[in-house]
């Protein structure tokens, strides 16, 4: 009796110790797997706002360089490209940035950037929040919609010479032009809503506005038929983020391969100034033509109520992203084409605005001095 009680409690104590021996064992293990984890965690919480740059202690405008290197190292700087028929927009237009994605690696260092300034007691200062909210309204009208809206004219010139809007605008406009034919499109496209002229598809709602009978230099006419364009304007709203104008940019009847924008002069406000500077332009290389007989605008031909336009030697079928104070903006490729089909071969050149456009002063170029001294301020500043 008292042999097998001996042995029942070394029996007992084994399985005890082994129990212990296992729990410690497995307490040990989970020890180890937890610090790795929180090891990990911890590189992958730096790396995180590192790659963020979620810095408390940063400068708002270093905070906003941050921001802007890594935009910068977005693949889709090396354009995307759109084709011509475009079915389902979102998936055609993210295949084409997912193509760049592959073929294009990340660069070490992010491309030299413009510099801007912060400066809130400036008159007309940019809204930082308005910066953005326009960027990614128009990057996603495009990437998931296939839809291009775009910076043209001085908006343009503002973004690809200075990387925001023009410094020596007194009251910055965003001009925008949108392809007219991708707003056709979205009529029928699967998802949309269509009443009268709104259209509503995902996030956006586009108006439409008819051609508006004022402009000197334009009838809203389709130079192919003679036919009204059904609208020549786009309300863009993207809420709570952004709400804002384009312009119709449209095909050229007279070649397949291009688009044109239509030259807009007001009697007694900008007409004779306007009329001054397409002149000038074309003989420095500019495209200002008639749109209905499709001959470049001269002192010889022109005339009061023809329809003039810029003529684009571009398909807009490929989009890239620019600068655009901290972030970034879409704009065509062939910007700088088409920046001299607006001013010319010396749209690098800074011009004084004269009357802001209106009235009988033309634009004029800065002296080299002055043009350097421009080129190397920066644009308008942001306000905060």
């Amino acid at each position: 009796m008292t042999t097998t009680m001996v042995h029942d409690n070394q029996r007992r104590n084994s399985i005890i110790t082994s129990l212990v021996a296992t729990v410690l064992a497995a307490s040990l293990l989970l020890f180890l797997f937890a610090s790795n984890n929180t090891s990990q965690l911890s590189s992958f919480t730096t790396l995180r706002n590192n790659n963020n740059s979620i810095e408390a202690e940063a400068e708002p405008n270093n905070h906003y360089r941050r921001q802007l290197q890594q935009d910068l190292r977005d693949p889709r700087t090396v354009a995307p490209r759109l084709p011509q028929s475009l079915q389902v927009p979102s998936e055609t237009a993210m295949f084409a940035i997912q193509q760049q994605q592959q073929l294009a690696p990340l660069e070490e260092d992010p491309p030299a950037t413009f510099s801007f300034r912060v400066d809130p007691k400036e008159k007309n200062c940019i809204d930082p929040k308005e910066v953005e909210g326009m960027a990614n309204a128009l990057k996603e009208l495009y990437e998931k919609h296939g839809v291009r809206a775009f910076p043209r004219n001085g908006f343009l010139l503002g973004i690809i010479r200075h990387g925001g809007f023009l410094p020596n605008e007194k009251v910055p406009d965003a001009d925008l032009g949108i392809i007219s034919t991708d707003v056709d499109r979205m009529t029928v496209a699967e998802g949309t809503w269509v009443r009268n002229e709104i259209i509503k598809f995902g996030e956006y709602k586009l108006v439409r506005y008819p051609v508006e009978e004022d402009w000197v230099s334009w009838k809203g006419r389709d130079p192919r038929t003679g036919e009204q364009y059904p609208f020549f304007r786009v309300r863009i709203n993207r809420r709570p983020f952004f709400s804002g104008r384009a312009q119709s940019v449209y095909p050229y009847g007279h070649d397949s391969g291009k688009f044109f924008f239509p030259r807009l002069n007001l009697a007694r406000y900008n007409h004779e100034s306007h009329t001054r500077e397409m002149l000038r332009y074309n003989d420095e290389g500019a495209n200002y033509r008639l749109l209905d007989t499709d001959e470049l605008l001269s002192q010889d031909n022109n005339e009061d109520g023809l329809q003039i336009g810029t003529v684009f030697d571009s398909t807009f079928e490929c989009m890239v992203l620019k600068q655009f104070y901290f972030t970034t903006i879409y704009v065509p490729c062939d910007y700088e084409a088409i920046l001299q089909a607006f001013y010319g071969r010396d749209w690098n050149h800074v011009e004084n605005r004269g009357g802001g456009g209106k009235g009988n002063r033309p634009a004029e170029k800065l002296s080299n001095k002055e043009n350097r001294k421009s080129l190397q301020g920066g644009p308008k500043p942001l306000c905060t």
